[in-house]
């Protein structure tokens, strides 16, 4: 078992830390344009229909979501970090967005 400090003896661990480290590094500059960019608006509106977007957060990654046509938005840098998900988390997250929609 890994310990923090220690190095480790198995690659999947080490590349499965550096990924985790690099996706909470993302998060927190996306978070931090986020914040920047509402404290100008009162609420995100979608590209395609005017409705309203929500936030929903999947495995660390927040996406956009329209309440009226269902659109599903991403901003800058989040592909990016939706595509670094391992597949089994990657799959999982779109069941659940498709889930939510229905």
């Amino acid at each position: 078992m890994w310990e923090p400090g220690k190095p480790s003896q198995n690659e999947n661990e080490y590349f499965a830390r550096r990924d985790a480290e690099w996706l909470k590094q993302q998060r927190a500059a996306l978070d931090r344009e986020r914040a920047a960019r509402a404290s100008g608006h009162e609420r995100l509106t979608c590209p395609r229909c005017g409705g309203s977007l929500y936030v929903r957060d999947v495995e660390h990654v927040k996406i956009d979501i329209c309440d009226t046509c269902h659109g599903t938005w991403l901003d800058a840098g989040e592909l990016e970090m939706v595509l670094h998900l391992p597949r089994a988390e990657l799959l999982q997250a779109v069941h659940d967005l498709e889930a939510r929609r229905r």
